[in-house]
């Protein structure tokens, strides 16, 4: 079976692999990291795709794995690690970030790859309202294009390596975008964007976790339906008042990285991912 680069052409074919896996046909976010980075798979001879991994990557900082899904008729055929070690030559010596299933965290430890932190998943309807969170000196009003440049700094901070056309594409989305302003200084940033018939809430970046929850208020405030962010769970504070709106907390996912013994950036910024196959 030959390896090939994916173009937005083989989305149809995306979605219904991933339908295989009892996966969500999420066809934005597939969409939004062919567009971003490299998508590669392999033709299964019965028709449609046998298996996808895509890339992201983000400058020469780091890159991320996301969308490693073998179709079930090919399974246990070592089709996952070779489309595996074509994303890592691809990537090269980089970080390279990746959330794991518990069915793919065996191969991924195979490949080196350990684990740096975890992500924990909140999801469900908002059975309460959040109440306006307010802090001292910070004002929060929605974000504009003129300020990407400055949330794209304080995110590049936060996540260790520069993604302003992920920032670009997800503000391009977002039902919603807010910023916190102090002393004239954006000190953190949120968005909210669809997702199917859900809403993401994430990138949220603040350099305090009272601005982050500042900013989640802001952004929670009256959604309607399925509402998800994943919280790295060092935010226990803000993971507990989010559990409290009416969001289910999953088990956490481990973040695993190639290349390097911790997850790069200030993490202690980095109150929310964009999603886990965006790493």
């Amino acid at each position: 079976m030959r390896i090939r680069r994916l173009t937005l052409d083989d989305l149809p074919a995306c979605l219904a692999l991933a339908v295989k896996r009892d996966w969500a046909p999420e066809e934005l976010k597939w969409r939004m990291i062919l567009e971003l980075g490299t998508g590669f798979g392999v033709d299964a001879p019965e028709g449609g795709l046998a298996g996808t991994v895509l890339v992201t990557p983000y400058g020469r900082e780091a890159a991320s794995i996301g969308m490693m899904v073998v179709s079930p008729s090919h399974g246990r055929q070592g089709l996952g690690r070779y489309l595996m070690e074509q994303a890592l030559e691809h990537i090269g010596p980089i970080p390279t970030l990746l959330y794991a299933t518990d069915q793919g965290r065996p191969l991924y430890e195979k490949l080196g790859f350990v684990q740096v932190g975890e992500v924990v998943k909140h999801l469900g309807r908002l059975a309460r309202q959040p109440e306006e969170v307010a802090v001292a000196d910070t004002r929060v009003r929605a974000m504009t294009g003129e300020d990407l440049d400055a949330a794209a700094a304080l995110d590049a901070d936060a996540f260790g390596a520069p993604r302003r056309e992920l920032l670009q594409a997800l503000h391009r989305l977002a039902h919603r975008a807010l910023v916190a302003e102090r002393g004239g200084h954006v000190v953190g940033y949120g968005l909210a964007w669809p997702n199917l018939d859900s809403t993401m809430v994430g990138p949220l970046i603040a350099r305090e976790e009272p601005i982050a929850r500042s900013l989640l208020a802001g952004l929670l405030q009256g959604l309607e339906g399925t509402v998800r962010v994943d919280i790295p769970p060092r935010f226990t504070g803000l993971s507990e008042w989010v559990a409290g709106l009416g969001l289910e907390r999953h088990v956490p996912a481990p973040m695993m990285q190639l290349h390097g013994t911790r997850a790069p950036g200030r993490r202690e910024y980095l109150h929310a991912i964009a999603a886990q196959a965006l790493g």
